[in-house]
């Protein structure tokens, strides 16, 4: 499993020296929105996501990373509201 941090930039975005691109080509995008104890709301919903979500709904993974966005936290990180971002197509 590879694990990077980023940020979003256009395509027109200089990259500074030493880091690396990801090109994410445009989709769809199933969203899933977590707040609570931080890490274990993002973990029941990556788990529901599996069990609940893609057994009951027409999509399936399609080829990308999975991001998360952390959007607020507290300062010691034990909670947090975060997005978890799946790339999706029909099945």
């Amino acid at each position: 499993m590879t694990y990077l941090h980023g940020v979003a930039l256009s395509r027109d975005t200089p990259v500074p020296d030493g880091l690396d691109t990801l090109e994410m080509p445009p989709g769809m995008w199933a969203v899933f929105r977590t707040s609570g104890p931080h890490p274990q709301a993002l973990q029941t919903t990556w788990a529901a996501t599996a069990t609940e979500w893609f057994p009951s709904n027409p999509w399936r993974l399609r080829s990308g990373p999975s991001v998360v966005a952390v959007l607020e936290r507290a300062d010691d990180f034990s909670t947090a509201t975060c997005e978890l971002w799946l790339p999706v197509e029909p099945a």
